[in-house]
């Protein structure tokens, strides 16, 4: 009697139906996608594709919908339907904030998790789909269940020190829990090796059916979710009341006027002053950042069971910052009034400096509203998440506020001549527009 050996290999006689490479590498790059957007922070350009950029996931909602029709007249859908998850998955991440708003800390903790266990799977999925196909391609072997299974352990287990470095101790559960189920799956029977045509044909329109479904939910999920009154994600904090969403700074309320601008008869007055204001706002940029910073560890300290250090007592640190800028500008209306009064009413620095004064003030009546709203939400471990998504929200409107000014008067800060005068306000302003520029909410 010869002893035998399993192997995870099976050998075919026909080539067995697989999904199609086309699908399995542009699942594949959409998956890694949506992975690193879930994990990184919120400063990658990439966060377009769920911020602005949402809108996108519709169009891959479109082509999943066409792939999958075609997958079904050439009878594939049914082994091709785990790679059109990613596809159905992607327009509710782009809704995720807005899905848990609202929400405690514990169904929050259900939700995300979820999430996060389909986003840390479908890599793991799309990897074993392609190994199967390089092998059928190459050797014309078939990886089975059980070599299947074994493969996508291993991938998840390396998957842990990512969940550990990025998410936390209940990501780590959750991937263990899914490294468990995946290796009982492998220990039942395999398949039978081939089946007969009724069968599958039913297993065909079984797969149509559970993608109509899935399509169905992702799109509903998407458009009941999006823009929803009331969402908190990265906007100011006037956008959290759907009737105040008039209350921000009108640009248009000073104009420019016509004419060179010339330089003034004392230049380093003005200067002072436009460093004034600039210093000013970067002081208070300074404390929101403070808060905003900490309050989202503090939340994804709660969210996912981690311990991302904080800085100590931060709320009081943070608006210690936003009452020092409060001093800075005290000194800046001062230089300000010395500074407009030395240029004339038609100079467009003086509308500069009007301006900003103007901008500078808006600010500092939103300052005490943010206090009491973030104190409000800070009482419960979910609304930590709020408070955070004020100040980043905050944060980005201070800096593109900014910025808007500074282009209304770009004829003034480009003037070479001016370049003394403009100079170092226009740098400072850069910083404070560059440090939160690209900041979208992600989980």
């Amino acid at each position: 009697m010869t002893a035998t050996t399993s192997v995870p290999f099976s050998v075919r006689t026909e080539a067995p139906t697989r999904p199609p490479i086309w699908l399995i590498v542009s699942t594949g790059v959409l998956a890694l996608t949506i992975l690193a957007l879930a994990v990184a922070e919120t400063d990658l350009k990439a966060h377009y594709l769920i911020d602005q950029g949402e809108f996108i996931s519709v169009f891959g909602l479109g082509f999943v919908l066409i792939a999958g029709a075609y997958l079904f007249r050439s009878k594939r859908l049914r082994v091709s339907l785990p790679l059109t998850f990613p596809w159905l998955l992607y327009p509710i991440v782009a809704q995720g904030d807005q899905i848990i708003d609202n929400l405690s800390i514990n169904p929050m903790r259900a939700i995300c998790h979820v999430l996060l266990a389909a986003i840390f799977a479908t890599p793991v999925a799309v990897l074993v789909a392609g190994t199967r196909h390089l092998l059928a391609r190459m050797s014309g072997r078939s990886l089975d269940r059980r070599g299947a299974t074994r493969l996508a352990a291993v991938l998840m287990t390396a998957e842990i020190w990512l969940a550990y470095q990025f998410l936390g101790t209940l990501m780590v559960v959750t991937l263990v829990l899914m490294i468990l189920g995946t290796v009982l799956y492998g220990l039942q029977p395999g398949a039978a090796p081939a089946e007969p045509a009724e069968r599958r044909g039913r297993g065909e329109r079984f797969a149509c059916g559970v993608l109509l479904v899935g399509f169905a939910l992702s799109l509903g999920t998407y458009v009941g979710y999006k823009n929803q009154p009331g969402a908190y994600q990265g906007s100011p904090s006037f956008f959290m009341d759907p009737s105040q969403k008039d209350a921000n700074y009108r640009i248009d309320q000073i104009q420019v006027p016509p004419g060179a601008p010339a330089v003034p008869a004392s230049p380093d007055v003005v200067r002072e002053a436009l460093i004034g204001y600039g210093r000013t706002l970067d002081r208070m940029l300074v404390g929101y950042h403070i808060l905003d910073r900490n309050y989202t560890y503090d939340f994804h300290n709660a969210l996912f069971v981690r311990h991302t250090p904080l800085l100590p007592n931060y709320r009081a640190a943070g608006l210690a910052r936003v009452e020092e800028a409060r001093r800075l500008r005290a000194d800046a209306d001062t230089r300000g009034a010395a500074a407009r009064a030395s240029l004339p009413d038609g100079d467009p620095l003086a509308a500069l400096i009007d301006d900003l004064r103007a901008y500078v003030a808006f600010n500092f009546d939103r300052a005490p509203v943010l206090e009491r709203l973030s104190g409000e939400f800070e009482r419960t471990p979910a609304g930590l998440q709020h408070a955070a998504h004020l100040y980043e929200g905050e944060s980005k409107y201070l800096g593109s506020g900014l910025s808007d000014i500074v282009t209304k008067y770009r004829a003034v800060v480009d003037a070479p001549a001016l370049a003394p005068v403009t100079g170092e306000f226009v740098a400072i302003g850069r910083s404070i527009y560059e440090a939160y520029a690209h900041h979208v909410v992600g989980f």
